[in-house]
């Protein structure tokens, strides 16, 4: 078959996956003269017969020819002749030891099938059937050779190509089946094998290539210039030099490292004060206390709606974003936080009323105002009527509540606590309707600050 360039069986699966193989053509092929010919080889090996007709014989000798003819790249098809030798002894009726040697004489034809072609490497399946003639039948009236039968012939082949052009060398391992007399033999010999090539041989090329990118021509957009295969064979421009490419450099127009996407490390962009890497907002300016990104303001008194306490009517920063004193609902003292309004509750629950949620929104931007206080304290309090224990639980859950619509807004749950006193701090008598409706109220105590 002589030394074979393309890879065997890929051509063969190609031929069956058009699709695939037009879906990108091979880049990488190696360059060697491909021949077809008829060939002649000679096999020297032994046999094992499992069910001998008589005596017990040694492993015989081997010795065979063949002729074959490659179809294809991969497929062969071959006949031969092959004689097995056995020798063997055993007794004749008197008792006396007797040679029993016979031989195993067949004609075969069949097929082999590569599942590996290389330039170097032929490994194949095959499979034959033929005519196997046993002599001599008899010996001094004992049955030694067997009968005549068909065999089945299968099994596999390992082929190399030699540097000598034209050889080849191999081993090949078969079955042979005799199903009439029901024998079995096992059969490994080498292989030395001649191609007579009948046409001239071929040379494969790998694709056009001209600027030798790795990228065929076909599929080059730049074929004459170098460019690799992730830019279609074109050149990767790089304008800062940073060696990171244009196509992926965030800041192609100035040099910076491919960690920071090829932008200067202390870049910043919007001109905020904050590092492009620290800046959540690297392209609007935007204050540190908002992590670089631009703060809105709703009515457009230059408060921020981040603190300001009346973020939809436009005040001053006196008055921390509202129009007047008058609707500053929360004062931060040394201590606390002044309400100057009630957090109302829907009564013996723990669900505050809409008309509060201004209230609370006033502590929202109190506390962005002073992140300076690290922990405060949402006390609830309630009146005497009910049991303790249900004031109690009450008071902890109204707590619990206002500490979850504060961190529904963006403040760190880290910095508040709740805190339910239940009736155990009045600060009214609890004997007057006007007592009870002031003892039910939210504190809000400051127990942390930073330095």
């Amino acid at each position: 078959m002589g030394r074979p360039l393309l890879i065997g069986w890929l051509g063969w699966l190609v031929s069956f996956a058009p699709m695939a193989a037009q879906a990108q053509s091979p880049r990488f092929q190696v360059i060697r003269p491909v021949e077809k010919g008829l060939t002649l080889g000679l096999h020297l090996g032994g046999a094992v017969d499992f069910n001998p007709p008589a005596g017990d014989p040694v492993p015989g000798v081997l010795v065979g020819l063949e002729g074959g003819w490659d179809v294809t790249d991969v497929f062969r098809l071959k006949a031969g002749f092959m004689t097995i030798h056995y020798s063997s002894t055993d007794q004749n009726l008197r008792g006396s030891t007797i040679s029993m040697d016979f031989d195993h004489n067949a004609v075969w034809g069949g097929a082999q099938f590569a599942l590996l072609a290389t330039e170097r490497f032929f490994a194949s399946v095959q499979a034959g059937a033929g005519y196997l003639a046993a002599s001599p039948k008899t010996v001094q009236g004992i049955e030694v050779a067997g009968k005549s039968d068909v065999v089945l012939i299968v099994g596999g082949a390992l082929e190399w190509y030699t540097a000598l052009r034209h050889f080849s060398a191999g081993v090949e391992a078969n079955a042979l089946i005799m199903p009439i007399r029901g024998d079995v033999a096992a059969a490994a010999f080498f292989t030395v094998r001649y191609t007579f090539s009948f046409n001239e041989a071929k040379e494969i090329r790998p694709p056009a290539d001209r600027d030798g990118d790795g990228v065929p021509d076909a599929q080059d957009k730049c074929p004459d210039v170098w460019g690799p295969e992730s830019n279609r064979g074109c050149p990767e421009t790089d304008t800062d030099s940073d060696g990171v490419v244009d196509r992926e450099d965030a800041c192609p127009q100035e040099p910076g490292p491919a960690s920071n996407q090829g932008c200067p490390v202390d870049k910043d962009s919007d001109g905020d004060g904050l590092k492009d890497r620290e800046d959540r907002c690297p392209k609007e300016p935007g204050p540190a206390s908002n992590q670089g990104c631009p703060e809105a303001d709703s009515d457009g008194d230059g408060i921020p709606d981040r603190i300001d306490k009346c973020p939809e009517q436009k005040g001053k920063p006196e008055y921390d974003g509202c129009p007047s004193k008058n609707q500053v609902k929360v004062v931060v003292r040394q201590e606390s936080f002044e309400l100057r309004e009630k957090i109302h509750f829907e009564t013996n629950k723990a669900v505050i009323k809409k008309e509060s949620f201004p209230l609370l929104d006033q502590v929202v931007a109190a506390l962005r105002q002073h992140p300076e206080i690290t922990k405060l304290q949402i006390e609830g309090h309630t009146d005497s009527v009910g049991s303790a224990p249900y004031n109690l639980n009450l008071s902890q859950r109204r707590a619990e509540a206002v500490v979850a619509y504060l961190v529904g807004k963006g403040i760190e749950p880290d910095r508040l606590v709740a805190k339910g006193f239940g009736l155990t701090r009045p600060i009214a008598s609890n004997a007057t309707e006007k007592g009870r409706s002031m003892n039910r109220r939210v504190e809000m105590i400051i127990l942390e600050r930073s330095e």
